[in-house]
């Protein structure tokens, strides 16, 4: 029965330490192991309120340099980078196509 309780505890202290604080700030482990499994995602760049360009990332790693404006993610073996204030990054299975022709990044 103790090693029941010790392992239920040690549970709750893992979901404790994964689970963030808010959804704006995010918490630090959970994104260290979403970059280190990927995940998936709509990147759209918007020019004047419209879809201009969009990616659909899957089981990849969108990253972004302290101090830039920019995003980067890895495509079809390029690096991509994406620059400016119009741009949407958000989960895949939430997302809806906004483009005719996505570019698919597997």
């Amino acid at each position: 029965m103790p090693k029941l309780k010790i392992i239920f505890l040690i549970i709750c202290l893992l979901m404790l330490l994964l689970s963030g604080c808010s959804p704006s700030k995010g918490n630090d482990w959970t994104q260290k192991f979403s970059h280190l499994l990927g995940d998936d995602y709509r990147i759209t760049l918007y020019s004047g309120g419209n879809a201009v360009r969009e990616w659909q990332l899957r089981d990849g790693i969108v990253n972004y340099e302290e101090r830039d404006d920019g995003w980067f993610f890895s495509c079809k073996k390029h690096l991509v980078i994406i620059r400016g204030e119009e741009i949407v990054i958000e989960p895949l299975i939430y997302s809806q196509q906004q483009v005719e022709n996505p570019i698919i990044c597997n």
